[in-house]
């Protein structure tokens, strides 16, 4: 609470086991570790083919947009369909590819970062927390996207972060941040912090408030966990930011998280969709 009451990004919450891992048995558990270790080979083989080839793509190219490409056509379904999961997304024509905007969501997988891939028609960077940029070929594909690489240490290298999210805002880059600032063990939307917003009001974009719904079962918090899930994505209405000052941060984040809520409420209890359009 005291990084939202700073306006930065908040601290992380200790890794806890979810609500589905602690209702599964021992025996199925272990009926899944072969499967799951599969998974886990294909995974690497998978990154270890995909981003090499992203990073010839963009060194190339001399831009990102191919690298993006290849993210959201070959990477996010290939990591959604090998976690035996589904995805359907609600709410695409509040998206205007023409119009960027600050993607706010809420957080439960590692696998939400290919969801959002997947589910929204427009190329996407990512805040990411500052220990991926030490990985050798993880971290020098992200900053080859522009990613924005979020430091939680001290308040000034938050601050940072928040600087560096403008510029990406700034130059009409369609970015997404995840403000409860760690994955929801149980689900439920935490408190958002509001340093992303003050970016968001700084460069005058809209929030579009998203809302993952069963991610936390295809890849859980804390272990290499994969379980099949029917996934949905619900995008709300863009928030406008025009007219607001930065003191209206606090209020716009938690407007923002509300919105996230509702959209999370109608997830959770309609989570087939009503006339949602399957997309993996």
């Amino acid at each position: 609470m005291e990084a939202c009451r700073s306006g930065h990004f908040p601290a992380r919450g200790p890794v806890a086991r979810t609500a589905a891992n602690a209702k599964e048995g021992r025996w199925t558990t272990l009926l899944w570790l072969p499967v799951n270790f599969v998974q886990a080979v294909s995974l690497a083989i998978v990154c270890g083919t995909i981003i090499p080839l992203a990073l010839v793509a963009q060194r190339c190219s001399g831009d990102s947009r191919l690298a993006l490409w290849m993210a959201r056509n070959i990477w996010a379904p290939i990591i959604i369909a090998g976690g035996l999961s589904r995805l359907s997304v609600i709410g695409e024509h509040n998206v205007s590819p023409g119009r960027p905007a600050l993607v706010v969501s809420n957080h439960q997988s590692y696998a939400d970062v290919p969801i959002l891939y997947r589910a929204l028609p427009v190329p996407l960077r990512f805040t990411a927390k500052k220990e991926l940029d030490r990985l050798p070929l993880i971290g020098r594909f992200m900053r080859s996207l522009g990613m924005v690489f979020v430091d939680r240490s001290t308040q000034q290298r938050a601050a940072e972060a928040v600087r560096e999210l403008k510029k990406a805002l700034r130059r009409g880059e369609w970015t997404v941040v995840f403000p409860e600032g760690t994955r929801s063990i149980d689900g439920a939307v935490g408190p958002f912090a509001a340093g992303s917003l003050a970016a968001a009001i700084a460069e005058n974009v809209d929030i579009l408030p998203v809302a993952i719904a069963g991610s936390g079962r295809m890849l859980s918090k804390g272990a290499f966990r994969v379980r099949p899930s029917k996934i949905q994505v619900r995008i709300g209405e863009p928030i406008s930011t025009n007219g607001l000052k930065q003191s209206d941060r606090f209020e716009l984040a938690a407007q923002t998280r509300d919105a996230v809520a509702e959209l999370m409420a109608g997830a959770v209890g309609n989570p087939a969709g009503c006339n949602a359009g399957s997309v993996s």
